[in-house]
C-alpha cells in the first residue's frame, strides 16, 4: 500500500504505508503550519508553501539520488535514508529560519530535530512500526543532521545535506516556483542524471560529471540570485527583524526549551497571540499592517556602514533605527566535477563559478516618520 501526494514540482511523490504513519503524526503535520520562507509571502504573495511540502520533496529527491547511486532498493539503508530526508526539518521554529536566533544556548533547528525524533511519538513509530533498533534511529539522526561518523555515512548524508543534495535542490526549485521568479528553475533532471559516486584512496564522495556542468552552473547561479533577490530582499529582511522583536515579547526561553511547548508553536499560534495582545499592537502592525521601518541606506562596504551607523545613532534614539547585515558565500564546501579521468573543483573549469563572489550587504532602516529627515541628512 502507498499514497501519492500531488506536487507542482515533481508531479507525484510516493510514500508507503509505514511512512504515512510518520507523515500523519501530529508532530509532522505541524510542518503544514510553518511557512518555508517565513514572512516572505508578505513581499512575494504566492510564497505560501510550507515545510510540509518541502519535507516531502526532500524525501522524493533523496530516494531518486539513492536509487541512482546505490541501487540497493528496499534495503534497510534505503528505508533509513528516505526517512532521514523526510524528517530533516522537524525542528524548525515558527516562520522557519527567521526565528532560529531565539533558540537558547546557540541551538539550531537541527538540535531540536534530534530531540523531537528521540523524545516524541516519532521515536515510538520508528521502533514499533518500522522495527528499528535504537542504533538505527541514531544512524537516521546522523544522516538527517549531516553528522556522519565515517566515510560511508558521509556519502549517504551528502545525498540530503550536500552542496547539490536533495535539500538544496528542492528548496531552490520550490522557493522559486512559489515566489513566482525564474532564478531557481534550474534543470534538476540533468543535474540528477549527472551526479556520480567517485572512488579514490580517501573513500567515496559525490561529484557531477562534466556533461552536467551547465546544469550545475545554472543551479549555483540560481541559488546566488535567490539570495540576492528573495532571501535578502530589503523588505523581507526588515520584516524578519520586526518579527524577532515581536516574538521576544510573546515567548520566553522556556517555550523553546520544553519540547512539548515548542511543538505547540507554529505560525498560526504566533499570529493569533500577537493580534490578541493589545499591548503589542504597534509591533504587530509593523509586520502585518505594512508599517515596517523603511530602508534609507544600503552598501557593500562595512566600514562605510559603520560610519553611517554611528552618525545616525548620535542624532536619533536607537528605537527609531534598525541595522542589518548579511553575508553569504556562493557555496559552503568544495564542489567537484569529474571529466571521466580526473576530478577538479568547479572553479578550475568554470569561469562562471569562479566569478561568483560572496554576497555582502549592509542596510539602515528607520521609523517611517523620520525617513525624509534621515534621507536629507544622508544626502548632505
Amino acid at each position: 500500500m502507498f499514497k501519492e501526494f500531488s506536487d507542482p514540482i515533481y508531479g507525484f511523490i510516493r510514500a508507503d504505508a509505514k511512512e504515512l504513519c510518520l507523515i500523519d503524526s501530529l508532530v509532522f503535520q505541524r510542518l503544514r503550519h510553518i511557512k518555508q520562507l517565513g514572512l516572505t509571502y508578505l513581499v512575494f504573495p504566492s510564497a505560501q508553501h510550507s515545510r510540509f511540502e518541502h519535507a516531502l520533496g526532500v524525501l522524493h529527491l533523496t530516494d531518486r539520488l539513492y536509487r541512482k547511486l546505490e541501487g540497493k532498493v528496499g534495503s534497510r539503508t534505503h528505508q533509513i535514508i528516505r526517512l532521514a530526508g523526510l524528517l530533516h526539518d522537524l525542528g524548525h521554529p515558527p516562520f522557519s529560519h527567521t526565528t532560529e536566533v531565539l533558540l537558547p544556548e546557540e541551538k539550531t533547528h537541527e538540535d531540536l530535530t534530534k530531540r523531537i525524533i528521540l523524545e516524541t511519538e516519532i521515536y515510538d513509530i520508528l521502533r514499533k512500526t518500522f522495527g528499528f533498533e535504537h542504533e538505527e534511529i541514531e544512524l537516521l539522526i546522523r544522516l538527517t543532521l549531516g553528522e556522519p561518523k565515517d566515510r560511508e555515512e558521509a556519502l549517504l548524508t551528502e545525498l540530503i545535506t550536500g552542496q547539490f543534495g536533495a535539500d538544496r535542490m528542492d528548496y531552490l526549485r520550490r522557493d522559486a516556483f512559489f515566489c513566482g521568479v525564474s532564478y531557481g528553475l534550474f534543470d534538476h533532471e540533468r543535474l540528477l542524471s549527472t551526479v556520480e559516486v567517485i572512488h579514490d584512496e580517501s573513500g567515496k564522495f559525490l561529484a557531477v560529471h562534466s556533461s552536467g556542468l551547465r546544469a550545475l552552473e545554472n543551479f549555483l547561479i540560481g541559488r546566488y540570485f535567490m539570495y540576492v533577490q528573495v532571501y535578502f530582499h530589503k523588505v523581507v529582511r526588515i520584516l524578519n527583524i520586526h518579527l524577532v522583536e515581536l516574538m521576544r515579547k510573546l515567548f520566553d526561553e522556556a517555550h523553546f526549551e520544553d519540547i512539548n511547548s515548542f511543538l505547540k508553536m507554529d505560525d498560526t499560534a504566533v499570529i493569533s497571540r500577537a493580534f490578541s495582545e493589545e499591548s503589542l499592537r504597534e509591533d504587530t502592525e509593523r509586520i502585518f499592517g505594512r508599517k515596517h521601518f523603511k530602508e534609507v541606506y544600503s552598501t557593500k562596504d562595512r566600514g562605510e556602514f559603520e560610519e553611517v551607523k554611528m552618525f545616525l545613532l548620535d542624532r536619533f534614539p536607537p528605537h527609531l533605527l534598525r541595522f542589518d547585515s548579511v553575508y553569504k558565500e556562493p557555496y559552503d564546501e568544495r564542489i567537484l566535477v569529474f571529466d571521466g579521468s580526473s576530478v577538479k573543483s568547479i572553479e578550475e573549469i568554470s569561469d562562471i563559478a569562479a566569478s561568483l563572489k560572496p554576497i555582502e550587504l549592509y542596510r539602515v532602516y528607520v521609523e517611517p516618520t523620520i525617513r525624509e529627515e534621515v534621507c536629507s541628512l544622508l544626502r548632505r
